[in-house]
C-alpha cells in the first residue's frame, strides 16, 4: 500500500510524466483541477506544463490518456502559452486520441481541437488534421475528415479554410476504405453549406456517380441558412451581434443570412502566367503591315487568354498592342479575335484589369459603329468583362460621350450596354448626381429617331428603375410620354439584378438593435470613429418615429448617396399641407387657453409678455404627438409675432420657437412661417444671438441643406450689413457643426458678393466662411477665388493658411433628430460628407483629350531633349488653360512615367512637377490612372540627385492626397520597386511609407501589397547601406501596426537562415510599441458580453467548473489582443510570449514536412531560376542554396544544424535520425526525396568512410521503401544524384562499391532503365578503372535484364563505345567489355558483330572466342522485364499530363483488384473503376488471346526479330491514365493498327482482337472519348500525337463504328491543321527537333485524312473553310524545301499530292470547290509565292475537270458568288500590270464550263449576289452563252482556247506540243490513265494503253505522265514492256500468268519486273526487290533471307524449276503487302 501512494509526494509535473499509469491518472486529475486556479493566463506556473501537453494526449493507458485530455482541456482555456502547443498536442491527438477505442476519448480530443481552434490556432490544426490525411489507418483518416467538417460545421469557412480541402476532395473520395469515403462525403455537403455555388466548378475531377450523388445530396439542403454556431475569441463582439438576431423577426432573419460567406470560384484556381509563353516575335507580328500576320499574332494569344485566372504581370505592352487593333485595324476577323482575347483578359485578371479598363471602354465604345455581327458579339462580351475591373461612377464621362455620338448604332450599344451594366449596380452606388448625369443622358436618347436606341434606352432606365426605386429617378426623368414610360416600367418588371438589394432591411433593422436596453450606447460612442458615432446617433431617432417613418424617409432621402456635399443639396417637398391662419387658431385653441392666444397679439406689451409666457410654458408640458406645430407657429407670428418691438416680449417668442423646433414635429412648412423674420433680426444687438440659436434648431429639424440657402438669399435682399455679415458667421458656426452638407455652387456664390461688399465686417465673415469651407474641400477652394483682387486674395490665404493641418471636426448636430421626415439622413450625410467627392460636382471640368494628339505623345518620346521638353511645356500650358481636367487624359501617365525616368534631370524635374499639377487638376479622377503613373515616382525616388528625390516625394504625396494611401499602394507597384530600386529608392521608400503607415487608418492601406513588401523590407534589415537599414528599421513598426506581429512572423520562413535572427531581432523590438488595439477598450461594457460568450462556452463543456468560465470570460477579453495565428514552426520560438529559453527550445517538429513543394524546385531549376545541381565538386553557392530550399520545405532545424555540421560525426547522427524517421514518416521523405539525395551526394565528397557507409545503408533502405510504395523518381531526382552515384562505383573500399551497385538495380525499379544507362555509359569515360569496370558490368546486367532498350542514344552507339572499352589497359575492365558484348549476343545473335562496328583482329578475336565459351549454356533470346515510366517535369507543372497515353513494354493482362495507392498514377483497380463508370465489361471479361496485347503502333527498331519470331515477341503496349482510350469505350477494343492503316513494314501482321456481341456502344461516353482523343492530335507530343491517330485510325476501319466520327469530322480535320502548321513551322525550322520525328506526323496524319476522304460519309462533312485551312496547309507543306531533302522526305509529298487530289475528289463539292475559289482569291489577294498560287490554280484546274460529273452535287448560287467577289475583287482591267493573268483565265474557264454545263439555266442562280445584273459575271456569261461553241475548244471560245489547254494539260507548256490531240483521242486517253489508277482495273488500263499507242504511235502522252510521280511513270513503263513481252510470248499459260503478276501491281512489289523463266536473272530481281523496299521506306536486310530460300528450293527441285511469280505472291501475302495495295496505289497517283 505504501509502494502505491509514493508516487504521490513527487511534484504535479512528475507524476505527469512518470511510469506508472495510477501516477499519471492522479496528476492528471489534478491538473485538471490546478489549471483553473491560476488567476494569471501568463503564469510561469503554465510553462513548465507546456512541454508536456503533447506526451498527456500520447498516454499509453487508455484510462488515463481520457483523463488527460480534461486536463490539456483545462490547460488550453487559461493558458495564455497553450497557442505554443497546438502543432504538438493536435499531432498527437491524429495520431492516438482520434481513432481510439473508447468513445469518450474522442469527443475530448475533437473538443480540444476545437477549443484550439478558438484561441486563434484554427491554421496549425487545420494543417496538423490535414497531414492526417495520408495516415496508413484509415480509422485516422475518418476521424480527421470528420473532426474537420465538425470544425468547418462550427466556425464557418472564415476560420477553416476550404481551399485546401478541395484539393485533398477527389483523393479522399477515392479511398478504398468506407468510412473515410462516408466521412469524405459528409465534409464535401458540409462545405457546400457554406461556399455554395463556389464548390461545383472544383467538382469536375470527380465520377460522374460520385457527382449525381453529392448533387442529391445538395438538393436536399435547399437554401438552409448557415450560420458561425461558435467563435473565435476575437470575435465575441459577432457573437453578441448574431444572438440579438437570433431574437428577432423572420424579416429580420435574413440579414444574418446574408453574411453567410458567398465564396468567389476564381479564389480557387491557380493563376497562369501567359506573358512568358508569348511568341518572341509577338508584338512585331501584331503590328506588321499583312494581316495574315496580325491574325496569326491574336490567333496564338487567344487560347492562353482563355485561361480562366491570370498571372499579375506587366501587361501594358499587351494592352497597348489590343487596343490598337481593336480601335484602327481595318480587317473585321482580327478585331473579333482581339475582341475575344480582351475578354478573356478581363475575365482572368478580374481587378487587376482595372488600370486598362476606361481606355477600353471608349475604344470599345467607339468601335460600336461597325456592323459586323461577330465584331459586335465579340465587342459586346468584351465590355461586359471590361466592366467587372471598373465601376459605373469612373465610365460615365466615356458613356456620355458615347450616348452623344452621331453614330445611332454607338448611341444603341451603349444603352444596351448599360442595361447590363446597372443590373451589377446597388442603390448606394447611385448618387444623385450620378443618377442625375445618366438619367438626363438617357432621356435625350429615349426620343432619338432610331427605334432600336429608343428600345434600348428604355430597357437601361427601367434597369436603374428597378435599382434606385420610382422615387429617385422620377426627380430626374422629367416629362416622358405615357408610352415610353411604360415601356420602361415593363423593363423594370424584366430586369434581372444580378446583386442583392439590402439597403431597406438595414435601415429597418436598427431600432430593434438599439431597442433592448440604452446601456449598450455608451461603448460605440467611446470607441468608435465618428462615422460609427454618426451612424449610432441616427439610430435611437428613427426608433421614436417608429418603423412606417423609418422606411419612407429612407426612400426620400436623397443624401445618403451624394457623396459629400452635393448629396444632401437637393431638398425635397414638404409633404405636411398648409394651413390657414383660421385653422392654426381653431388647431391651437385645443392646447392653449383663449386669452392666451388673443394676449399675444395684444397692443399692451405687459399682456403680450404674460400670453407669451404662458404659451411656453403651456407648450413644454405637452408631449411631441399632441403638438400642432405649424398652427403654433403661426400663432406665435401673428403681428407684431418676431418683430415685436419689445425685446422682452421678443426673447420670449424665440425661446417658444426654439423649444417648438427642439421639441415638435417641426417641419418646413413652420419654417417659412418665420424664418423672413428670424433672418431680420440676426442684426439684432440683444436678441440675435437667441435668433442665431432658433435657426440651428430649426436647421437641425428641417435640414440644413434647406435652412441655410434660405436664410443666405434673404439676408443679402437686406440693407443691412450688420444682417449680412451675421448671417454669414451664422452659417459659418452652422457648418462647423452640422457639416459640410451644402451645395457649394450656390454656396460659393454668396460668398463672393460678401467679398465684394464695400462694409469691412461682411468682407471678413466671408472671408472667416471661406477658411471653414476650406477644411472641407481643401486648396481645391482657392481655384474659384483667383480673379479677386490680389488684397483681397492675400487674406483668404492667410485664412486657409491658419486652417492647414486642421481636420474638419465631427459633426454635434443633425445626429440624433428623428421627428421630422426631412433629418433622418443628416447622419449619413456627415458621414461621407466632408469628402472631395463633391468637388467633382462644382468644378466645371475641362476634358483636354482632344489636345493631347498622338504627335505630342510622339514628341515626348523624342529622341531630342528639347523636342520633349517642349512637349513637356505644352503638356503643362494644356493643364493650366485648364485647371480642372476630366479624367479622359489618354495615354499621358505612361509618357509622363517615362519623362520621370529622363536621362535629362531637368526634364525629370519637369515631369514631376508637371505631375503634381496634374493630380491636383484631376482630383479625384487621379484614381484610373495610379498604377501607370506612380512607377515613375518611385524610380526618380531612386535618383541619385537630391533634388530630383525631394520633388518625386512631393509629388508622391500630391497624388496621395488626392487618390488616398490605399488606392496608392497597390498593384505590386511599390513592391516591384522595392524588388529591383536603388539603395537611395529603398531608403526614400522605407522612410516615407513608414510616415505614412504609422498614422493611416487600419482599412485604409491594402495589406496584400503590404505583406508582398515585406520580404523587402527583411532584406533591407541587413543592406550594406546605412540609410537602407535605418530606413527599414523605422518602416518595421508601421508594416506590424497594419499586418500585425503573427503576420510580419510568417514571412520570415522566406528569409536566408542567416538573416533570421536579425530580423526577428528586428521584430521583437517593435512589438512592445504596438498600439493597442480599440475593440478590447470598453471592458467593463464587454464583460457582459464575454461573459455570455463564456457561459455558453462552459454550457458545450459539461466538465468545465463555473470559476472556470468566469475566469475563461476574463482572458477571452484579454487574449481578443492577440493577433491571428502565425505558423507553428515559428510561433513556438519567436511567439508572442517569447524568450531567451524559448528560443533555445529543440524543435520538436516531425524531421520532413509533408508539402508540395518538389515540383516547385525542378521548376525552378528547369527554368534556370536556380543552379542546376550539376559540379566535380560541391561549391559553397550550391550548399546555400541546398539549405535555402530545406528551410522553406520545414525540415525540422535541429536535423539541419547536424546536416551542416562541421564535424562528421553530427551527420551520422543526421543519417541515423532520418533512417529512424524512414518507416514513420515515408510520404514525407517522398516528398522531400530530392533534397536528402543532394544532401548526400554532398556526403559523398567527404573523405571519411564511416558517413558515406552510412549513406549507402540509408539509401538502400529508402530506395527497397519506395519501390514498395510504388513511387517513381523524377528527372530531375534522377540527374542529381546518379552522376554522383556512378563515382562511387570506382571507390576503392568494396564496403562503399557494393553497395552502390546494389542502389543502382534498386533505381530501376522505380526509373527507367533506359534513363539510367547513360548514366553508366558517362562513367565510362572517368579515368578510374574500377569505375568504368562497375559501370562495364552494370551496362551487362541492364543489358541481360532489361534488353537492348537500355542502350541508348542507339545500340549502334552505345555498343560501339563498350566496344572500345575491349583495348583498354586494365584486365577487369576488358572482361566486363566482353561480359556486357557476350549479353548483347544473348539477345541479338550475330547482329553483334554489325553493332560493334570495326575492331582490331585482336579485340575481334578476344569477343569471338568469349562468345564461344559463353554461348554453351545460355539461350539466345530472353524477354525483356517491364520497365517502369515514369512521369516527368514539364514546365514546372504537375508529373507528366493529366490524360495521356503513356507507352509501356507489354505485359501479361493482370488481375484487377482494388488497392489503396498514392497519386503517382492510375491503378488497375482505376482503371476498372472507370470502365464500370462508362458501362463497359472488365478487359478479363473479354475473350483472352495472344493478340489481346496487341500494338498501337509499330516498334521498327523490333524489325529483325518480329521477322525472326513474329508469334512470341512482345509487342509495346500502352497504359491509360485517368481517361479510357476511345476504343475502351467502343466495345472496349484495343488500339490496334492494322498493316492497312500503315506503311507497314514486312514482318508485321495484322492482329485483331474478338469482339463479344453482347457488348454495348455507350453513345455518349463514346462521344466523349472521340473528343478526347481528337484534342490529343494538336498537342506538341509527338508519341501523344501518333497514338492519338493510331486509334482514330482503328475506328475508321471499322464501318460500324466510323459512323461516330461523322459530327467531329471538322473538329478533327481542324486540329490536324494546326498540327501540320506546328510541325511545318516550328519543329521543320528547329534543328533540335529530330526530323524523322516530323516524318512520322506527317505520314500519320496524310493517312488518317486519306481514310476519311476514302469514306464517303465522312469526307462529305467537311465544310468550306475548314477545307479551305486543310488545302492551304498541305500546299504549303508540298512547297517546303526542307522536306525533299529528308530522306522520307520525297514520300511524303507523293502522299500528300494523292490527299490533295483525293480531297478535290470525294469532298462535298460544293465545299471543296468554294474552299478553292476561296483559296485562289486569297492567294491573289495576298500576293503569295507563284508557286504557291500556282498548286492552287491546279487543284481548281482538278474540280473544272470532274464537274461536269459532279453537277447535280453542286450549289450553283454559292459558286457563282464566289466568282464573282473574285471578279469584284480583282477587276479584269487590272490584270494588265500583273506579271501573270492565269489565275483570271483560270476563273474565266470556271465560267464557261459551268456554261457549258448548265447553259442558259446559269443565270437563275444569282440569288445570293446583289445588283448581279450590272455585275462583270454577268456580262461575262451573256457573252459566253452567246458565243459559238466548237468541238475543239470543247465547247470553250477563241479567247480563252489557251486557259482550256492549260486546264487540259495542267501546264502552259502542253499548249506548245507539236501535236495535239483529237477531243475523242483525248477523252479516251483520259479514261485508260483513270483506269490504271484504280486498284481494280490497273491491269486493263495498261493494256488498253498498250493498244493506245500501237493505234497512235503519233500520239505524245508525256503531258498525262507529267502530272504523276515519278515512281508512277516507272511503274507505266514498266507496265507497258510486261505488256509487250507478255504479246510476245508464246502460249496462252505463260500470258496468263503475266496478267495475275499484273493484277497484283498495286502493291509495293509490283514493279518488280518477272519475266520468262527462261530469261529469269537473279541477281536482277534481288537489285529490284531491295530497290522497291528501300524506296517504301523498308528495312531491306530481309531480302538474302528470301533468297537464300528461293535457292535452296531450286536445289530440292530435282530438276523442277521455282515458279518466282508464285512465291513473289507468297511473300506479298507473307508480309501483309496485299493489304497495302491501294495505299501504294495512291501514293502512285
Amino acid at each position: 500500500m505504501e509502494e502505491d501512494t509514493e508516487y504521490l509526494k513527487l511534484p504535479l509535473e512528475d507524476r505527469c510524466v512518470h511510469k506508472l499509469w495510477k501516477a499519471r491518472l492522479s496528476g492528471y486529475e489534478e491538473c485538471t483541477k490546478h489549471f483553473p486556479k491560476i488567476v494569471d493566463e501568463r503564469s510561469p506556473e503554465f510553462n513548465k506544463f507546456a512541454p508536456l501537453m503533447k506526451k498527456f494526449v500520447t498516454d499509453s493507458n487508455a484510462v488515463a490518456q481520457e483523463k488527460a485530455l480534461d486536463a490539456v482541456l483545462a490547460f488550453v482555456e487559461n493558458a495564455h502559452v497553450a497557442g505554443r502547443t497546438a502543432g504538438d498536442v493536435t499531432n498527437g491527438i491524429v495520431q492516438k486520441c482520434l481513432a481510439a477505442p473508447k468513445r469518450g476519448t474522442q469527443e475530448k480530443a475533437l473538443e480540444v481541437i476545437l477549443l484550439y481552434c478558438e484561441i486563434e490556432k484554427y491554421e496549425v490544426v487545420q494543417e496538423e488534421l490535414m497531414k492526417g490525411f495520408t495516415q496508413k489507418n484509415p480509422k485516422v483518416v475518418a476521424a480527421c475528415v470528420r473532426s474537420i467538417a465538425t470544425a468547418l460545421r462550427e466556425f464557418g469557412p472564415k476560420v477553416i479554410n476550404p481551399k485546401p480541402l478541395i484539393k485533398q476532395m477527389h483523393t479522399l473520395l477515392e479511398d478504398r476504405d468506407k468510412n473515410v469515403r462516408e466521412e469524405s462525403k459528409k465534409m464535401v455537403i458540409e462545405m457546400y453549406r457554406w461556399i455554395r455555388q463556389a464548390l461545383k466548378p472544383q467538382m469536375s475531377s470527380l465520377k460522374p456517380v460520385q457527382i449525381q450523388e453529392l448533387e442529391a445530396e445538395f438538393d436536399k439542403l435547399g437554401n438552409e441558412k448557415v450560420v458561425q454556431t461558435r467563435f473565435l475569441r476575437s470575435q465575441q463582439e459577432l457573437k453578441a451581434k448574431i444572438e440579438a438576431q437570433a431574437d428577432e423577426e423572420e424579416e429580420e432573419d435574413e440579414e444574418v443570412e446574408a453574411d453567410a460567406p458567398e465564396l468567389d470560384p476564381f479564389e480557387f484556381l491557380e493563376p497562369v502566367d501567359i506573358l512568358s509563353k508569348l511568341p518572341k516575335d509577338f508584338y512585331e507580328k501584331a503590328e506588321a503591315t499583312k494581316w495574315k500576320d496580325r491574325k496569326e499574332a491574336v490567333d496564338l494569344l487567344l487560347p492562353l487568354t482563355q485561361n480562366a485566372k491570370l498571372e499579375s504581370g506587366d501587361y501594358h505592352d499587351l494592352m497597348k498592342v489590343l487596343k490598337k487593333i481593336i480601335g484602327k485595324d481595318t480587317n473585321v476577323m482580327i478585331v473579333a479575335v482581339a475582341a475575344q482575347c480582351l475578354t478573356g483578359l478581363a475575365k482572368g485578371l478580374k481587378k487587376k484589369f482595372s488600370p486598362f479598363a476606361l481606355s477600353f471602354t471608349e475604344t470599345i465604345l467607339e468601335k460600336f459603329k461597325e456592323k459586323k455581327i461577330n465584331v459586335v458579339t465579340a465587342l459586346r462580351d468584351a465590355i461586359d468583362a471590361v466592366f467587372q475591373a471598373t465601376n459605373i461612377e469612373a465610365i460615365q464621362e466615356t458613356v456620355g460621350a458615347a450616348l452623344a455620338n452621331k453614330n445611332p448604332q454607338v448611341k444603341a450599344e451603349t444603352a444596351a450596354f448599360l442595361s447590363r451594366a446597372f443590373c451589377y449596380c446597388t442603390p448606394a452606388v447611385f448618387n444623385k448626381k450620378l443618377l442625375k448625369v445618366y438619367v438626363t443622358d438617357l432621356v435625350k436618347t429615349l426620343n432619338e429617331s432610331d427605334p432600336t436606341v429608343r428600345d434600348n434606352s428604355a430597357v437601361a432606365l427601367g434597369v436603374m428603375l428597378r435599382v434606385v426605386g420610382e422615387k429617385q429617378i422620377m426627380l430626374f426623368i422629367g416629362e416622358v410620354e405615357n408610352l415610353k414610360m411604360q415601356k420602361i416600367k415593363e423593363a423594370a418588371e424584366k430586369a434581372e439584378l444580378k446583386v442583392k438589394i439590402s439597403a431597406p432591411k438595414a435601415k429597418k433593422a436598427a431600432p430593434k438593435k438599439e431597442a433592448p436596453t440604452p446601456a449598450a450606447e455608451p461603448p460605440p460612442s467611446t470607441t468608435a470613429p465618428p462615422r460609427k458615432v454618426v451612424k449610432a446617433g441616427v439610430k435611437p431617432g428613427a426608433s421614436s418615429t417608429g418603423p412606417a417613418k423609418g422606411r419612407k424617409r429612407l426612400k426620400g432621402g436623397g443624401g445618403v448617396g451624394g457623396g459629400g456635399g452635393g448629396g444632401g443639396g437637393v431638398v425635397e417637398e414638404c409633404t405636411e399641407a398648409e394651413i390657414s391662419l383660421e385653422e392654426a387658431i381653431e388647431k391651437a385653441s385645443q392646447v392653449l387657453p383663449e386669452d392666451v392666444i388673443s394676449g399675444v397679439t395684444d397692443a399692451n406689451w405687459k399682456t403680450r409678455l404674460a400670453a407669451v409666457e404662458s404659451f411656453g410654458n403651456t407648450i413644454q408640458t405637452l408631449d411631441r404627438s399632441e403638438i400642432p406645430c405649424q398652427a403654433l407657429v403661426r400663432v406665435l407670428a401673428q403681428k407684431p409675432g418676431f418683430k415685436d418691438n419689445n425685446f422682452q416680449v421678443l426673447k420670449l417668442r424665440l425661446e417658444a420657437l426654439k423649444t417648438l423646433a427642439e421639441n415638435s414635429d417641426f417641419t418646413r412648412r413652420s419654417g417659412e412661417v418665420c424664418i423672413q423674420d428670424l433672418v431680420e433680426k440676426l442684426g439684432d444687438p440683444k436678441n440675435g444671438s437667441l435668433c442665431g440659436e432658433v435657426l440651428m434648431n430649426i436647421a437641425e429639424a428641417a435640414k440644413l441643406q434647406w435652412v441655410g440657402p434660405e436664410v443666405m438669399t434673404r439676408a443679402f435682399v437686406q440693407k443691412s450689413p450688420k444682417i449680412q455679415e451675421m448671417a454669414l458667421k451664422w452659417l459659418s458656426d452652422a457648418i462647423t457643426d452640422f457639416g459640410f452638407v451644402l451645395q457649394p455652387k450656390a454656396l460659393i456664390g454668396d460668398i463672393k458678393k460678401a467679398l465684394a461688399h464695400t462694409n469691412p465686417g461682411v468682407r471678413t465673415a466671408g472671408i472667416s466662411l471661406c477658411g471653414t469651407i476650406y477644411l472641407y474641400m481643401g486648396a481645391t477652394l482657392r481655384v474659384f477665388f483667383e480673379d479677386e483682387k490680389p488684397a483681397l486674395l492675400q487674406q483668404i490665404d492667410s485664412e486657409f493658411e491658419k486652417m492647414n493641418g486642421t481636420s474638419p471636426p465631427a459633426p454635434t448636430r443633425g445626429l440624433n433628430r428623428g421627428s421630422s421626415t426631412e433629418n433622418d439622413d443628416d447622419g449619413d450625410d456627415v458621414d461621407s460628407g466632408p469628402a472631395v467627392i463633391n468637388v467633382q460636382d462644382l468644378v466645371p471640368r475641362t476634358n483636354i483629350s482632344d489636345q493631347l494628339t498622338s504627335s505630342l505623345f510622339t514628341e515626348l518620346s523624342d529622341k531630342n531633349w528639347k523636342v520633349r521638353n517642349e512637349a513637356l511645356q505644352k503638356v503643362s500650358n494644356i493643364i493650366s488653360e485648364a485647371k480642372f481636367i476630366k479624367g479622359d487624359i489618354s495615354e499621358l501617365p505612361t509618357a509622363l512615367c517615362a519623362r520621370m525616368m529622363d536621362t535629362n534631370k531637368n526634364l525629370a524635374l519637369e515631369a514631376l512637377r508637371l505631375t503634381a499639377s496634374l493630380s491636383a487638376a484631376l482630383g479625384p479622377n487621379c484614381k484610373p490612372h495610379t498604377r501607370n503613373i506612380v512607377p515613375g515616382m518611385l524610380a526618380a525616388l531612386g535618383d541619385s540627385k537630391q533634388n530630383v528625390r525631394q520633388q518625386a516625394l512631393s509629388t508622391l504625396n500630391s497624388w496621395v492626397e488626392q487618390t488616398g494611401l490605399k488606392e496608392t499602394v497597390d498593384g505590386e507597384v511599390f513592391s516591384d520597386a522595392l524588388k529591383s530600386g536603388s539603395p537611395f529608392l529603398k531608403s526614400e521608400l522605407f522612410l516615407w511609407m513608414a510616415e505614412k503607415l504609422k498614422d493611416a487608418p487600419p482599412k485604409s492601406v491594402n495589406k496584400e501589397e503590404l505583406h508582398a513588401c515585406t520580404q523587402y523590407l527583411f532584406m533591407a534589415l541587413e543592406d550594406r547601406n546605412a540609410d537602407v537599414r535605418k530606413g527599414a528599421n523605422e518602416a518595421v513598426l508601421p508594416f506590424m501596426i497594419h499586418l500585425g506581429y503573427d503576420g510580419m512572423v510568417k514571412h520570415t520562413s522566406k528569409v536566408k537562415p542567416s538573416s533570421k535572427n536579425t530580423v526577428m531581432q528586428a521584430l521583437e523590438k517593435a512589438k512592445p510599441n504596438l498600439p493597442a488595439r480599440p475593440q478590447p477598450k470598453p471592458k467593463a461594457a464587454a464583460v457582459g458580453g464575454a461573459g455570455r460568450g463564456a457561459g455558453g462556452a462552459a454550457a458545450e463543456r459539461p466538465q468545465a467548473s463555473a470559476p472556470a468560465a468566469g475566469r475563461g470570460a476574463a482572458a477571452g477579453v484579454k487574449k481578443g489582443l492577440r493577433a491571428p495565428s502565425a505558423t507553428r514552426t515559428y510561433e513556438r520560438y519567436w511567439g508572442s510570449g517569447s524568450s531567451r529559453k524559448d528560443q533555445e527550445e529543440v524543435d520538436t517538429s516531425p524531421l520532413l514536412q509533408l508539402n508540395n513543394l518538389k515540383q516547385q524546385r525542378a521548376s525552378d531549376e528547369q527554368r534556370l531560376r536556380v543552379l542546376r545541381w550539376d559540379f566535380a565538386t560541391p561549391r559553397q553557392e550550391f550548399i546555400t542554396q541546398l539549405k535555402d530550399q530545406m528551410t522553406a520545405a520545414g525540415l525540422n532545424r535541429q536535423l539541419m544544424s547536424n546536416m551542416f555540421h562541421q564535424d562528421f560525426k553530427f551527420h551520422i547522427k543526421a543519417i541515423d535520425a532520418l533512417n529512424e524517421d524512414l518507416n514513420s514518416n515515408l510520404p514525407a521523405c517522398i516528398a522531400n526525396l530530392d533534397l536528402v539525395l543532394r544532401w548526400l551526394t554532398i556526403r559523398f565528397f567527404d573523405t571519411n568512410p564511416s558517413v558515406i557507409m552510412k549513406a549507402m545503408d540509408y539509401l538502400q533502405q529508402v530506395f527497397q521503401c519506395v519501390s514498395e510504395e510504388g513511387y517513381h523518381l523524377l528527372d530531375h531526382e534522377a540527374y542529381s544524384f546518379l552522376p554522383f552515384l556512378v563515382t562511387k562505383f570506382g571507390d576503392p573500399k568494396d564496403a562503399i562499391r557494393g553497395p552502390a551497385r546494389n542502389i543502382a538495380k534498386l533505381i530501376c525499379n522505380i526509373y527507367p532503365a533506359s534513363k539510367v544507362s547513360p548514366y553508366m555509359m558517362d562513367g565510362l569515360k572517368a579515368k578510374n578503372a574500377r569505375q568504368r569496370a562497375e559501370c562495364l558490368e552494370a551496362m551487362g546486367n541492364l543489358i541481360e535484364v532489361y534488353g537492348m532498350s537500355v542502350c541508348q542514344p542507339s545500340p549502334g552507339v552505345a555498343l560501339k563505345e563498350i566496344a572500345k572499352q575491349i583495348a583498354d589497359r586494365d584486365n577487369s575492365v576488358r572482361n566486363a567489355a566482353l561480359n556486357a558484348l557476350v549479353q548483347v549476343y544473348f539477345r541479338e545473335g550475330e547482329k553483334v558483330f554489325k553493332l560493334v562496328g570495326n575492331l582490331s583482329d585482336k579485340d575481334m578475336s578476344l569477343l569471338e572466342e568469349r562468345i564461344k565459351r559463353a554461348a554453351k549454356n545460355r539461350p539466345v533470346i530472353k524477354k525483356p522485364p517491364v520497365e517502369p515510366e515514369v512521369p516527368t517535369v514539364r514546365g514546372g507543372g504537375a508529373s507528366g499530363r493529366a490524360n495521356r497515353v503513356i507507352p509501356t513494354p507489354a505485359q501479361p493482362a493482370p488481375v484487377i483488384t482494388r488497392e489503396r495507392e498514392g497519386a503517382d498514377g492510375a491503378t488497375g483497380g482505376e482503371q476498372s473503376s472507370l470502365l464500370k463508370r462508362f458501362g463497359m465489361r472488365n478487359q478479363q471479361q473479354q475473350q483472352s488471346s495472344a493478340n489481346a496485347n496487341a500494338p498501337f503502333k509499330i516498334d521498327y527498331g523490333l524489325i529483325e526479330k518480329l521477322l525472326e519470331d513474329n508469334d512470341t515477341t512482345e509487342r509495346p503496349q500502352y497504359k491509360i491514365e485517368e481517361i479510357p482510350d476511345m476504343n475502351s469505350l467502343l466495345n472496349y477494343k484495343p488500339v490496334c493498327p492494322t498493316p492497312a492503316s500503315r506503311l507497314t513494314r514486312p514482318g508485321f501482321t495484322a492482329t485483331s482482337r474478338p469482339v463479344s456481341s453482347g457488348a454495348q456502344i455507350d453513345t455518349e461516353g463514346a462521344a466523349q472519348a472521340i473528343n478526347l482523343v481528337i484534342s490529343q492530335v494538336a498537342t506538341p507530343d509527338a508519341n501523344t500525337v501518333i497514338t492519338a491517330l493510331s486509334q482514330l485510325d482503328e475506328v475508321l476501319q471499322s464501318d460500324e463504328r466510323s459512323t461516330q466520327l461523322a459530327p467531329h469530322i471538322d473538329q478533327l480535320l481542324i486540329l490536324a491543321t494546326l498540327q501540320y502548321r506546328l510541325v511545318l513551322n516550328t519543329k521543320m525550322a528547329n534543328p533540335n527537333v529530330n526530323k524523322e520525328e516530323c516524318i512520322k506526323i506527317y505520314r500519320s496524319l496524310t493517312n488518317c485524312l486519306m481514310m476519311i476522304f476514302n469514306n464517303k460519309q465522312l469526307g462529305t462533312q467537311a465544310t468550306r473553310d475548314v477545307l479551305r485551312d486543310v488545302v492551304h496547309v498541305l500546299i504549303n507543306i508540298l512547297l517546303d524545301p526542307r522536306l525533299a531533302q529528308l530522306e522520307d522526305g520525297p514520300q511524303i509529298i507523293r502522299a500528300i499530292n494523292v490527299l490533295v487530289v483525293r480531297i478535290v475528289e470525294k469532298a462535298q463539292f460544293t465545299h471543296v470547290f468554294s474552299a478553292l475559289l476561296k483559296l485562289l482569291h486569297e492567294s491573289v489577294g495576298s500576293g503569295g509565292g507563284c508557286k504557291f498560287t500556282e498548286l492552287v490554280m491546279k487543284c481548281n484546274w482538278k474540280v473544272i475537270r470532274i464537274l461536269p460529273t459532279r453537277s447535280n452535287d453542286l450549289d450553283l448560287d454559292q459558286i457563282l458568288l464566289d466568282v464573282h467577289n473574285f471578279l469584284v475583287a480583282y477587276p479584269v482591267n487590272t490584270w494588265a500590270e500583273r506579271p501573270s493573268d492565269t489565275p483570271l483565265r483560270t476563273i474565266k474557264t470556271v465560267i464557261h464550263t459551268l456554261c457549258k454545263v448548265y447553259g442558259t439555266n446559269i443565270l437563275s442562280h444569282f440569288s445570293k449576289i446583289e445588283n448581279a445584273q450590272g455585275s462583270e459575271l454577268h456580262k461575262y456569261l451573256t457573252k459566253t452563252l452567246k458565243k459559238p461553241k466548237t468541238e475543239d475548244d470543247g465547247g470553250v471560245g477563241d479567247s480563252n482556247r489557251l486557259a482550256a489547254a492549260q486546264v487540259t494539260s495542267d501546264s502552259a507548256e502542253s499548249v506548245k506540243s507539236p501535236k495535239r490531240l483529237s477531243k475523242t483521242a483525248h477523252n479516251t486517253l483520259s479514261e485508260i490513265f483513270r483506269k490504271i489508277g484504280s486498284k481494280e482495273n490497273t491491269k486493263e488500263g495498261l493494256i488498253q494503253l498498250y493498244e493506245f499507242k500501237q493505234k497512235h504511235p503519233e500520239a505524245d502522252i508525256e503531258p498525262f505522265l507529267r502530272k504523276s510521280s515519278q515512281f508512277f511513270q516507272n511503274y507505266i513503263e514498266r507496265g507497258l514492256k510486261r505488256v509487250e513481252m507478255e504479246r510476245q510470248a508464246e502460249g496462252k499459260v505463260a500470258a496468263s500468268q503475266a496478267s495475275e503478276n499484273g493484277s497484283n501491281s498495286a502493291g509495293p512489289l509490283a514493279s518488280i519486273q518477272v519475266p520468262d523463266t527462261a530469261n529469269f536473272n537473279m541477281n536482277e530481281l534481288v537489285a529490284q526487290f531491295k530497290s522497291i523496299a528501300a524506296r517504301a521506306g523498308f528495312d531491306n536486310t530481309y531480302i538474302d533471307t528470301a533468297v537464300k530460300d528461293i535457292c535452296s528450293a531450286e536445289n530440292k527441285g530435282s530438276g523442277e524449276r521455282l515458279d518466282i511469280s508464285e512465291y513473289i505472291k507468297t511473300l506479298s501475302s507473307d508480309y501483309g503487302i496485299e493489304q497495302n495495295k491501294e495505299q501504294f496505289s495512291s501514293h502512285d497517283q
